[in-house]
């Protein structure tokens, strides 16, 4: 990154204005240069005595000889995006152009007041030591002008002469620091703009980074309840299967073939726990998808009958029309266990745990009821809050309930609850309707 020039700072921030504006400024430089060109030929042809004179439109055709080289030089820098050197010749083209053009026609010509403005850009764009060299050069060109007056001026104006020339020179030169003055404070402001871009580009990756690990914290307890509850379920399955290959041992070949035959049909059964499992153990990814609350649910219930154990009776309520809305079908597996572990938790001994999906003209919602122990009034709003449990230390981290108000607010859902102590609870997740439906009697399917 420059230092100097604010050519190099945008060049190197890669702004997309600095395409615009190397464009524009290339553009400007090769019609400059042509315009030279045909401007010296014209005065070659048209005029006598045209080649540096007062007489002729800009001094004739030496001005523009010198510079119009120095014009399509800078168009060539600015097509090979050299920013910082092509502005360095297009602003000497035009200090050369203009000091040319002024020195036939004497000191009083007002053109010379071209100067003070081409000093401050020259420093405003190029910086403090390239800026000043070429207001220096105009300002030695002004003096010389000067000291040797055209013939033509009178003995008596020859003080005001000098005077002019000095005072000139002198906004000039403060025109030329002031520009410089102004490159520093731009550059600093955009130095500090840059800094602060960056600032917050590392912040928002952190940000991403904690995201990350809290979603990774969510799912990691939601797959440790329900790995414990696989378990125990694997356990009982196992019984079961043990006892098989052992009678099975003792019985003849037509009993061992029935036999293999239970233990083919308990294994087809006991796979989906797997299969949930290592789905659960994946990180959430996709995006919101237009899905049918029905048919998930009714998957989610057999995966819940097969995990949950015999004690828990689990019920689900199902519309018969079609129930769509924008969500990750993924993230409400997710919520959902969250939800059914929580009761799983909240019940004591044996209890009864009913899903059901409903909707109106406008929402479609899912509801996890269960018949535990109730959550307090007091506590019902802070049960959303990140690490906020009322389990004993060890068994439970306070995430699980996180994870489902997270994942209806990245579905434009809510999650309602409603509790009494005492008389279980209900959990309600609500998503916008996608299309319309209209409503038909449920049908009930309970295990």
């Amino acid at each position: 990154m420059s230092q100097e020039s604010l050519f190099g700072f945008l060049t190197s921030t890669r702004l997309p204005i600095v395409s615009s504006l190397a464009a524009f400024i290339r553009w400007l430089s090769l019609g400059l240069g042509v315009a030279g060109l045909l401007h010296a030929g014209f005065c070659l042809i048209a005029w006598e005595d045209s080649f540096w004179s007062p007489a002729v439109p800009w001094s004739g055709a030496l001005p523009a000889l010198v510079a119009s080289p120095l014009f399509l030089a800078a168009w060539w820098f600015w097509r090979g995006r050299r920013m910082q050197r092509a502005a360095t010749v297009l602003i000497g083209a035009l200090f050369a152009l203009a000091i040319l053009a002024n020195w036939p026609r004497g000191a009083f010509t007002a053109a010379w007041y071209l100067h003070p403005f081409l000093s401050l850009l020259a420093t405003l764009c190029l910086g403090v030591l390239p800026g000043l060299s070429l207001p220096l050069v105009a300002v030695v060109a002004m003096l010389a002008r000067g000291l040797y007056p055209p013939e033509e001026v009178a003995p008596a104006l020859a003080t005001h002469l000098w005077v002019h020339v000095t005072s000139l020179a002198s906004l000039t030169l403060a025109s030329a620091l002031a520009g410089a003055l102004a490159n520093r404070l731009v550059f600093m402001a955009l130095l500090t703009a840059e800094a602060q871009r960056r600032q917050n580009h590392e912040s928002s990756r952190a940000l991403r980074h904690r995201e990350k690990l809290l979603r990774h914290a969510l799912r990691v307890e939601t797959v440790g309840d329900l790995a414990g509850m696989v378990c125990h379920q694997l356990r009982n399955t196992f019984q079961v299967l043990h006892g098989h290959v052992t009678l099975g041992g003792m019985a003849d070949d037509e009993e061992r073939i029935r036999r293999l035959g239970l233990i083919q049909r308990t294994l087809e059964e006991t796979r989906p726990l797997l299969d949930q499992l290592m789905t659960m153990a994946h990180p959430e990814e996709g995006t919101t998808v237009l899905c049918d609350l029905v048919p998930l649910l009714a998957h989610f219930h057999e995966q819940a009958r097969l995990v949950l154990p015999q004690s828990i009776e689990i019920a689900c309520a199902l519309p018969q029309e079609p129930q769509q809305a924008l969500f990750n079908p993924r993230g409400l597996v997710h919520a959902l266990w969250n939800l059914v572990i929580n009761a799983r938790q909240a019940i004591s001994g044996g209890g009864r745990i009913t899903l059901r999906c409903a909707g109106d003209r406008q929402q479609v919602w899912v509801e996890v009821r269960d018949s535990g122990c109730g959550i307090p009034k007091e506590i019902q709003e802070r049960i959303f809050e990140p690490y906020f449990t009322t389990k004993p230390p060890g068994q439970g981290t306070g995430l699980g309930l996180t994870a489902v108000a997270r994942f209806m607010r990245s579905s434009n859902g809510l999650v309602q609850v409603e509790s009494e102590p005492g008389q279980g609870a209900t959990f309600r997740l609500r998503f916008p309707r996608a299309a319309p439906a209209s409503r038909l009697p449920e049908r009930t399917a309970t295990a």
